[in-house]
């Protein structure tokens, strides 16, 4: 029936075997073959035998793509549905896409069906490779966003949401982290939580929207958007962000708290419907636990980032085969199921590599047992928090509202970050490991031949190993206390040393005619209204230490020799 070859390729021997793997890649991993494709709908699957002679045919007609302005895939779509493409399989081991002798196809779709499709779908079963989650589970039909309902709709409320709070956060982000990541990052979970609740309301016949809080809400910004789509809610953090006081005034006021939650009966909250960990931290274990204690009704949504076990400590991982963060993920949908929720774990589509979530919207035992079910999270506790007094962790007492914690040995973060990047150390010291390490470089002379005229000793190279045997203890010791190694105290002064691969050696110094670095010219593109730092309101290091000066004339180095 199909007797018109589009394209064609040989396959190993070993790769037909995958065929089926790389079918579903295609059906639910779209955005591998097109990133502008949001998602897919699988509206009809057919049933396929081996011995079967039909088992392709017309397969992507029943496939519907759901895009975002792209009228190239419009004629894709119309080639594959209209005239009946097909990727069979047969003995041959050749992988091929074909259509009806028939059939009409245009220029445009053959290419992108020979060039595109085959090379991919070649590439995919030859490889071998089952795609895996952090937890180690195949994802080959696995799909994100898979808790939402309807993709189509959320597409739509992400933009709304992007066009509303997206340009106007990022244009007054005060913050030293990347404005770009942080809140579109903020806004794709938003717009999550935003169709979860719809989606609630709806199965649930509830009237209200619901309530929630932000345990470790950062700078504050998915509270600012959930507030501002009418949910009753607000966020605690430790410390308080400067992007607090910046956003605007609306009706619904929006309320974030510095306040240090140990986990104890006063950190309940039963009049709130959803508990958020949103990269919570030292807090992300307890976000179940937390959610459990308020009430029957208290439900949670847990984005995980970095591993910590109850009583503070990092997570040491259990299972060799997965990574940590993977390891931990099963950690956390371990402490789910022993509160009693039903998990469910999703994907979002979020700029992270750590984009894994837990949604514990159920109950697995009646109201009637909740005692019971208390008593199995505190055992648990004890036993991960190796508390020896059983009495150190005590279950949930409805008559007790001292406030005693929930794990003995949990120690919250101190409110007030501490810098550890050199910049608090003794000046005194710094400038002694500096003399100390330029000694040590320039002792290994070295004369490049561009300077061979003034026989300028550029110095050698020297492992970072053999210069900290070369360093006093005491440096050391301060050292250590404030930034933890002599590496970044190196490249703090880099317009002095060049620290590569554990190695250091002196940096050349520049020129004012020498060309911007890559890095450089990537953040004048990056950063609005950039102005570039005037070097030459700054003296010469080189001219005033260096035994032989600076190898530069003052109108050639970028940096000032005292005039």
């Amino acid at each position: 029936m199909f007797d018109r070859t589009i394209a064609e390729a040989a396959i190993k021997q070993n790769g037909v075997e995958n065929f089926w793997k790389a079918i579903d890649i295609y059906l639910f991993k779209t955005h591998v073959v097109n990133k502008k494709l949001f998602g897919v709908t699988n509206v009809l699957t057919i049933p396929y035998k081996n011995n079967s002679k039909i088992a392709l045919e017309k397969l992507a007609a029943y496939i519907v793509e759901i895009e975002l302005q792209d009228n190239f895939d419009d004629e894709i779509r119309k080639c594959l549905i209209s005239h009946g493409c097909e990727v069979r399989k047969e003995n041959t081991q050749k992988l091929s896409i074909r259509c009806k002798s028939t059939d009409t196809t245009d220029e445009r779709s053959d290419y992108w069906l020979r060039e595109v499709l085959l090379e991919r779908m070649q590439r995919w079963m030859e490889t071998s490779i089952v795609p895996t989650d952090a937890a180690g589970k195949s994802t080959v039909a696995i799909r994100s966003l898979a808790l939402v309902d309807n993709l189509e709709q959320y597409n739509c409320v992400f933009n709304e949401l992007k066009q509303k709070y997206g340009q106007s956060m990022v244009s007054i982000w005060p913050e030293c982290t990347d404005p770009q990541k942080f809140v579109f990052e903020d806004i794709a979970i938003a717009a999550y939580l935003l169709m979860l609740w719809k989606k609630e309301r709806k199965t649930k016949d509830l009237k209200m929207l619901q309530s929630f809080v932000d345990i470790g809400c950062g700078n504050g910004l998915l509270v600012y958007i959930l507030a501002s789509e009418g949910h009753r809610g607000y966020g605690i953090d430790l410390r308080k962000r400067k992007l607090w006081d910046m956003y605007p005034q609306t009706e619904q006021k929006i309320d974030l708290r510095v306040e240090t939650i140990v986990p104890s009966s006063s950190s309940l909250f039963p009049d709130i419907d959803w508990i958020i960990g949103n990269h919570s931290d030292e807090l992300s274990p307890w976000i179940p636990v937390i959610a459990a204690r308020s009430s029957y009704k208290c439900q949670f949504f847990l984005l995980p980032c970095c591993a910590y076990e109850f009583d503070g400590r990092k997570y040491q991982r259990q299972n060799c085969a997965l990574s940590q963060y993977g390891d931990f993920l099963n950690y956390a949908a371990e402490i789910t199921r022993v509160c009693g929720f039903h998990v469910e774990t999703d994907r979002l589509r979020i700029p992270s590599t750590k984009r894994t979530c837990l949604v514990g919207s159920n109950r697995t035992y009646p109201e009637t047992e909740y005692r019971q079910q208390d008593e199995k999270v505190t055992a648990f506790i004890n036993e991960r928090s190796k508390v020896v007094d059983a009495k150190a962790t005590q279950p949930l007492d409805e008559g007790n509202d001292t406030g005693s914690g929930w794990s003995a040995s949990f120690k919250p973060r101190e409110s007030t970050e501490k810098v550890r990047n050199c910049t608090k150390i003794d000046r005194s010291v710094v400038d002694k490991i500096v003399s100390i390490v330029f000694e040590e470089v320039l002792a290994k002379r070295r004369v490049p031949e561009e300077f061979s005229e003034r026989s300028w000793n550029a110095g050698g190279t020297i492992g970072l190993e053999e210069l900290v045997k070369a360093i006093p203890q005491e440096y050391l010791t301060a050292l250590k206390a404030e930034c933890g190694g002599l590496q970044t105290l190196l490249r703090n002064n880099h317009q002095i040393f060049r620290v590569e691969k554990g190695t250091v050696q002196l940096r050349i110094p520049s020129r004012v005619s020498d060309t911007p670095d890559a890095a450089l010219v990537k953040k004048i593109k990056r950063v609005k209204n950039y102005k570039p730092i005037n070097f030459k309101q700054r003296a010469c290091w080189f001219f005033l230490n260096h035994p032989d000066g600076c190898p530069l004339v003052e109108s050639e180095c970028k940096f000032n020799h005292g005039s």
